[in-house]
């Protein structure tokens, strides 16, 4: 898959960490991600991110996020979460908080991943940051929920692209993808997405 980009050259040494905690601001947890691969190639270093999915969904809407942010900062007034939400719509998106065209398509912890690669890519001086999302299709997966998924994450590249990129394709390394990056980072960072999956139907018995 990296051999096909043109982006992405031999790999040359990595490092890898299972269950990597990678902070994108100040406020609260960091974004959880199953595995982060510090990779060096000809071009230089870049982080590699990779989420694994069976048919469990990318967390809540952007807007559902937004209204339980909103009933936090209610209750507490010291509560950060609804100008967490605000900053990552803003760097990943270049959408502010009132706009709410895409709230109900995005997930958030596809924003959040984006996020945690991007200043975790910037913190190590990278240029190039790839999140990679491995599906596993098994035999207590449902179809309908993998398909979902499909939609979800289709739906959150045709907003990260500008209407660009309109489907992901198992196999393809999407990108480079500019992202405002203001107010989390401060260098720019290309973003690279892609996906891969592996059926192990029928392994379990």
């Amino acid at each position: 898959m990296l051999n096909g980009s043109k982006k992405f050259g031999l790999t040359q040494s990595w490092i890898a960490e299972p269950e990597a905690k990678l902070r994108f601001d100040a406020f609260g947890e960091p974004s959880n991600c199953d595995l982060a691969v510090h990779v060096k190639d000809q071009a230089g270093g870049y982080i590699l991110v990779v989420e694994a999915k069976a048919d469990e969904p990318f967390g809540d809407t952007v807007k559902k996020t937004i209204e339980a942010a909103t009933e936090r900062l209610n209750a507490n007034p010291q509560s950060n979460g609804l100008r967490r939400v605000h900053q990552l719509k803003a760097a990943i998106l270049g959408r502010n908080l009132e706009d709410q065209e895409s709230d109900t398509r995005i997930r958030y912890q596809l924003l959040t991943a984006c996020a945690g690669a991007l200043c975790e890519a910037e913190r190590n001086n990278y240029s190039r940051a790839l999140v990679l999302i491995h599906e596993f299709i098994t035999d207590r997966a449902e179809d309908i929920k993998h398909q979902r998924n499909a939609n979800d994450f289709n739906e959150f590249m045709i907003e990260i692209s500008k209407n660009k990129i309109l489907k992901i394709e198992p196999g393809i390394i999407y990108g480079p993808i500019t992202v405002p990056g203001n107010p989390i980072l401060i260098s720019k960072v290309d973003l690279f997405i892609g996906k891969v999956f592996r059926n192990i139907r029928g392994a379990e018995k």
